[in-house]
C-alpha cells in the first residue's frame, strides 16, 4: 500500500509539476502563430527567467527584422534615384543611344526591384509571429485590378471565406496575390476567378485557385513561364519577373506555385501557402 501510495503522490506531483512547463509552450505557440507579440503570463520562479528570455529574443528577432527593412529600403532609395534620372534624361533625347539607355536602364530597375524584393522578402520570412488575413487583401487587389480594367469589362470576384489566414508578412502576401492577379486580368477576356482548394485537414496549408478565362497556355509551356525573364508574350510590356518573384517569395514561406488549365478555358495559377 506504501509503494501505491508513493507512486501515486509522484504522479500528481508531476503532472501538476509540469502544468507551467505546458503553459510556456502553448505561450510560445501563440507567439508563433501570431495569437500574441509576447510570451505573457505569471510563471513559477524556475521558469520566470526562461520566460523572460524568450521575450528578450522575440524583442531581438523583432529588431533585427525593422533594422533589415531600413537598410533594404534605404538601398532601394539609393539605386532607384540614378536610375529614374537616367530614363528621365532618356525619354527626353532622340535616337539609338537614347532609345538603349532607356530600354536598359529600364531592365537595370525592374532587376534592381527584384532583387531587392528577394532580400526584403528573405529577412522578414523569418519574422515571428506574422499573420495575414486573406480576404482583405484579396477584396482591395481585386477591386484595383478590376478598375484597371474597367474599360475591357473584365469582371474579378472570389469565394474565399472570412478567416483564412496566411502565416507570412502582408506585404510579401499581396506581392504574390498582386502578380498573379496581374497576370489574370492582363489575359482575361471577361473573368477572373479566385477560390480556395480545401487543404486536407492538419496539413497547415492554404491552396489559393486563381482562374481566368484567356487563351491559357499549352502543357509544356507550362513550366517555362515560372523561370525568370519569361513572359507570356514577348509583345506584351513587362520585366516577365512577376511569376519567378511570386515562385521566390513562395519558396521562402516554405510553399509552392504551380500552373495548370482552368475550368474556364484559360489559364489556373495554384498557389500553396503556410496558414494558421
Amino acid at each position: 500500500m506504501l509503494g501505491l501510495a508513493l507512486v501515486a503522490s509522484t504522479i500528481v506531483q508531476v503532472r501538476f509539476g509540469l502544468r507551467p512547463l505546458a503553459r510556456l509552450r502553448s505561450a510560445v505557440g501563440l507567439v508563433r502563430t501570431g495569437e500574441t507579440p509576447r510570451i505573457v503570463g505569471q510563471y513559477p520562479p524556475d521558469l520566470a527567467p526562461l520566460a523572460g528570455e524568450l521575450n528578450l529574443l522575440i524583442d531581438a528577432n523583432h529588431e533585427i527584422l525593422d533594422r533589415a527593412r531600413t537598410q533594404v529600403g534605404n538601398l532601394a532609395h539609393a539605386l532607384k534615384t540614378p536610375l529614374s534620372v537616367m530614363l528621365n534624361e532618356a525619354e527626353a533625347g532622340e535616337g539609338h543611344l537614347a532609345e538603349t539607355v532607356k530600354s536598359q536602364a529600364a531592365v537595370m530597375r525592374d532587376q534592381v526591384q527584384y532583387y531587392l524584393d528577394r532580400a526584403r522578402a528573405a529577412a522578414l520570412s523569418g519574422a515571428l509571429g506574422g499573420v495575414t488575413e486573406v480576404v482583405p487583401s484579396l477584396d482591395a487587389l481585386i477591386r484595383t485590378f478590376a478598375k484597371i480594367s474597367q474599360g475591357r469589362g473584365i469582371v474579378g470576384s472570389h469565394s474565399v471565406a472570412t478567416g483564412v489566414r496566411f502565416r507570412g508578412d502582408r506585404q510579401d502576401f499581396e506581392e504574390m496575390l498582386g502578380n498573379l492577379l496581374d497576370n489574370a486580368f492582363k489575359w482575361a477576356e471577361s473573368t477572373v476567378a479566385v477560390s480556395l482548394d480545401p487543404a486536407p485537414a492538419g496539413s497547415g496549408r492554404i491552396v489559393l485557385l486563381i482562374d481566368d478565362d484567356g487563351p491559357g497556355l499549352p502543357d509544356d509551356a507550362r513550366a517555362d513561364m515560372l523561370k525568370r525573364g519569361r513572359r507570356l508574350d514577348e509583345g506584351t510590356p513587362g520585366s516577365g519577373l512577376g511569376l519567378s518573384i511570386v515562385v521566390d517569395l513562395a519558396k521562402l514561406h516554405g510553399g509552392v506555385l504551380s500552373l495548370e488549365r482552368s475550368p474556364l478555358g484559360g489559364l489556373r495559377a495554384r498557389l500553396t501557402l503556410p496558414s494558421v
